[in-house]
């Protein structure tokens, strides 16, 4: 089983022949799976350590003062797509601005030899670490050629000529492209959240809805009506997985200012307030649209239940 150490709570000596696999690894997409296979792979070979070391918080939010990255999974879930990958431990640094100072050599020597016992490291092409970024593969490998550990350095991932990075499926994000989301992801975007008391209007409408909040940290798909299910983490419903047609944005026709994300639940009519639930997205079906009256959006959003309702869930990857 994984487990996870703070770096600062790491002693040294305590891990024995490491393979090392760093990087931030937002939303852990099917690039960052491949290197960390490869690293878990790698120790198995040698009978040693596979060791994921990431970052609490995302680098580029701290170098570049004012801009603040929107990320594709929160630090939990990020730790716990990584755990289901059966690296044997995570050892997470806190990012700050003491840390972003850190020279190469001084990271190389300290935390990598000293606290890691590195054996083998496994990094991205791109990889920059250090004060202002200022070392690279080419210093690893320089760094390490004389110290008996091996740099392996992976090719970024491509799909048709796209690189699979995390800024790559952001921009997805921002253009409700969710084929091409999960594409990259490996699995569906989702997004959890508590049940909250909207404004009923759905519901007089005909269209009872699960309202949660859009989190200003987080990724969403742009504003529109997507397909996709619910999961009511909640034992009396056993996490069962529920078709579903949402709607992302403020509701336009009702002239709403607050962005929620409401999910109508096929043929389902139990009470879920203050339930938590993951909302998975699936397809995306329109853009929201400012309609000109309730009739022309309860036409339009029967459209939407019954495409749903034909719609084949069979063979989704989730």
């Amino acid at each position: 089983m994984s487990k996870l150490i703070k770096l600062e709570k790491l002693k040294s000596g305590f891990l024995k022949d490491v393979v090392v696999v760093i990087g931030f690894f937002d939303g852990v997409h099917i690039g960052h799976k491949k290197i960390i296979r490869l690293c878990v792979e790698k120790a198995k070979k040698i009978k040693g350590t596979s060791v994921v070391f990431t970052f609490d918080k995302p680098p580029l939010n701290i170098l570049k003062r004012g801009m603040h990255k929107k990320l594709i999974t929160s630090y939990a879930g990020k730790i716990k797509l990584i755990k289901e990958l059966g690296v044997d431990f995570i050892v997470a640094a806190k990012f700050d601005s003491t840390f972003s100072k850190i020279e190469p050599e001084q990271f190389c020597r300290e935390i990598l030899i000293d606290k890691l016992n590195i054996k083998d490291l496994f990094i991205g092409e791109d990889f920059k670490f250090g004060n202002s970024a200022s070392g690279d593969t080419n210093f690893l490998r320089n760094f390490f050629r004389s110290r008996d550990v091996n740099v392996n350095i992976i090719p970024i991932l491509r799909i048709e000529g796209i690189p699979v990075t995390s800024t790559t499926i952001r921009k997805f994000y921002n253009k409700g492209r969710v084929e091409k989301i999960i594409t990259f992801l490996g699995r569906l975007p989702s997004i959890t959240g508590i049940v909250l008391h909207g404004d009923g209007r759905g519901k007089a409408l005909g269209f009872p809805t699960a309202n949660i909040d859009v989190f200003e940290e987080f990724v969403t798909p742009n504003d529109g009506v997507y397909l996709g299910y619910v999961n009511i983490l909640d034992k009396k419903f056993k996490n069962v997985q529920l078709p579903s047609v949402m709607n992302i944005g403020s509701n336009p026709t009702f002239k709403g200012k607050r962005k929620w994300i409401e999910s109508h639940i096929i043929n389902f009519n139990e009470e879920i307030y203050g339930c938590n639930i993951k909302v998975s997205f699936l397809k995306k079906l329109r853009d929201e649209i400012s309609f000109q009256n309730k009739e022309e959006l309860v036409n339009q959003i029967k459209k939407d239940k019954v495409f749903a309702k034909n719609y084949d869930f069979n063979n989704i990857v989730t």
